[in-house]
């Protein structure tokens, strides 16, 4: 007699701002050891699902802005359903951005960093909670905030979160649990994947000022990478980019890093375009990226041993 279980399995996968996410299914069969011990196991696709995409990349609401249109956007091919929330993450020294629901599971020093922030949501409502998203179209969700008289910080924090919602037909249909062999295990795997933007609540004036420290030179998967410290003084977060140039050239770029009030420094790491030569010196700027003028806000030098 031949049997088969097949179940859904379910993971969330968190992008950060502006990263296009794409969720995919997977069919893994799981046969049983054959006699000389050996396991057999394949992997096969089953289909894509929709890459969706959020504008702007991250929204200020102060005492003269209430209101935002936040626009998402279904890059795929595909109808996709999407769950709309607002979640608080905390920011790590590491850059590491972690939801709270998640903190308990971190180490004292971790949870003692995301204690310092300061949820956004008693003032904050979006609107719908859940919508549609025919291929290559896209929606808008309207955010309002307020802010209540005597509010304690100068900045409040949360994240508008889009998650993809797993289809009704995905699991396992009679004719694909019948085609597998006698003893097989049919697992079926569905990532959800989401995106997210930072919704930020001022009550005052921003005040943060910034600096950089050291440097270094670290290996990523991608090859070859600068780790740069960014520091920040102030009540408010940071948010820019980072350039990393030599007196000839632009040899790193990388875009969008914040430095969230819950944390006085964090690192950045800034792959290469190319492997530096050595004693070559590499100047690092970070710099404002908002709606006036780009200015720089830090910088540091480094020298390729």
């Amino acid at each position: 007699m031949r049997r088969t279980l097949g179940f859904l399995a379910t993971v969330l996968v968190a992008t950060s701002a502006m990263t296009p996410a794409a969720a995919q299914q997977t069919s893994l069969p799981i046969t049983q050891p054959k006699a000389d011990g050996a396991t057999t196991q394949t992997i096969a696709p089953i289909s894509a699902a929709a890459n969706i995409n959020l504008t702007p990349r991250r929204v200020i609401f102060d005492r003269t802005k209430r209101t935002e249109a936040v626009y998402v956007f279904n890059q795929g091919n595909t109808p996709v359903t999407v769950d709309v929330a607002l979640v608080d993450n905390a920011m790590l020294p590491s850059g590491e951005i972690v939801p709270m629901s998640r903190i308990a599971e971190r180490d004292a020093a971790a949870q003692a960093t995301a204690a310092k922030v300061q949820s956004a949501k008693p003032f904050l409502l979006a609107a719908p909670s859940r919508m549609t998203l025919p291929p290559g179209q896209g929606k808008t969700i309207r955010v309002r905030a307020t802010l209540a008289d005597g509010a304690q910080a100068s900045e409040y924090r949360s994240h508008l979160t889009v998650t993809t919602v797993p289809s009704p037909d995905s699991g396992l249909t009679a004719e694909q649990a019948a085609a597998s062999e006698k003893g097989e295990l049919v697992l079926r795997i569905q990532s959800i994947f989401g995106i997210s933007i930072p919704l930020i609540v001022r009550g005052g004036v921003a005040d943060a000022t910034g600096s950089m420290g050291p440097i270094s030179q670290v290996t990523l998967p991608e090859g070859p990478a600068l780790a740069v410290t960014l520091r920040r003084q102030g009540t408010t977060s940071l948010y820019g980019n980072i350039e990393l140039r030599t007196a000839k050239e632009v040899v790193g770029v990388v875009r969008g890093i914040a430095v969230y009030p819950e944390v006085g420094e964090r690192v950045a790491q800034v792959p290469l375009l190319r492997p530096l030569k050595k004693g070559e010196i590499v100047t690092a700027t970070y710099i404002a990226d908002g709606a006036g003028k780009a200015s720089p806000i830090a910088s540091g030098t480094y020298t390729a041993p």
